[in-house]
């Protein structure tokens, strides 16, 4: 199974995936990176080879992404909040998860304006991700 349609927000985040899961393997091992993400060493190999995940994989995947790379990257950017909001709202049925998420996005948008600090540009996209889907 294949990734499909390149413009796809979905796409978009595994493909984002793979590149963190890719450079990890990269600085340390397949195996070491395979054990972090709780999959085997040659399911990561086909994932990075462009193997699209099973639903169970890509929740250990986004897991480990949120936990491990987008928190070292040290900011945060539109497919890491994208990971992120997904883990949250991953077993939710398509109407609860939009409501969800926007619900979300607004107390995290408020915290924002709370601070004082300007809205990563984020907000407004996954906002509209949401609402699109």
């Amino acid at each position: 199974m294949r990734d499909h349609n390149p413009g796809d927000a979905r796409t978009t985040t595994i493909r984002h995936m793979r590149e963190a899961a890719a450079a990890r393997v990269e600085n340390t091992s397949l195996r070491s990176v395979a054990r972090e993400i709780g999959m085997s060493p040659t399911g990561l190999k086909k994932f990075l080879q462009g193997t699209a995940p099973y639903s169970p994989t890509l929740r250990r995947l986004r897991n480990w992404y949120v936990q491990y790379a987008a928190v070292q990257a040290g900011e945060v950017h539109t497919q890491d909040a994208t990971a992120a909001l997904a883990v949250l709202v991953h077993d939710l049925s398509p109407d609860p998860r939009r409501a969800t998420a926007a619900c979300l996005l607004d107390c995290v948008s408020r915290g924002y304006d709370q601070s004082g600090k300007t809205r990563p540009v984020w907000i407004n996209e996954l906002r509209a991700h949401y609402e699109a889907a």
